[in-house]
């Protein structure tokens, strides 16, 4: 498998966009390959895959393919398993040529990171 399978397998739910904001729910299975090394024994969601998960939610919503121009700033808060339920709220601040996302990924009721992103349609 790849990553963007992966992640479009993995996704439980998306919104549409409603007042600029959009909810999503992802569920990793602990089988897949992404969790093979990080970290053996005690597998936890690599950042680059939250980042990820970010993305394809904002690609649904608006129904277009986008590129990561800059990532302004992550907190990773809560380390992620595999098999446990995220939660995401996203906020949107679209201008001229991009569009500023402000994330929020939630576990078990409890923030496990925030990511702000800049992206570019394709």
């Amino acid at each position: 498998m790849n990553l963007t399978t992966d992640l479009k397998n993995s996704l439980v739910a998306c919104s549409g966009i409603q007042n600029q904001q959009i909810t999503a729910q992802f569920c990793f299975p602990g089988d897949l390959d992404l969790f093979t090394g990080h970290f053996p024994g005690n597998p936890i969601l690599p950042g680059i895959v939250q980042i990820e998960m970010v993305k394809v939610a904002v690609e649904l919503a608006h129904g277009t393919l986008f590129w990561i121009r800059s990532i302004k700033k992550t907190k990773f808060a809560r380390l992620i398993h595999p098999d446990i339920p995220i939660h995401l709220s996203i906020r949107l601040t679209p201008s001229d040529e991009s569009l500023s996302v402000t994330a929020t990924l939630k576990t078990e009721g409890q923030i496990a990171g925030k990511i702000n992103l800049i992206l570019q349609k394709k």
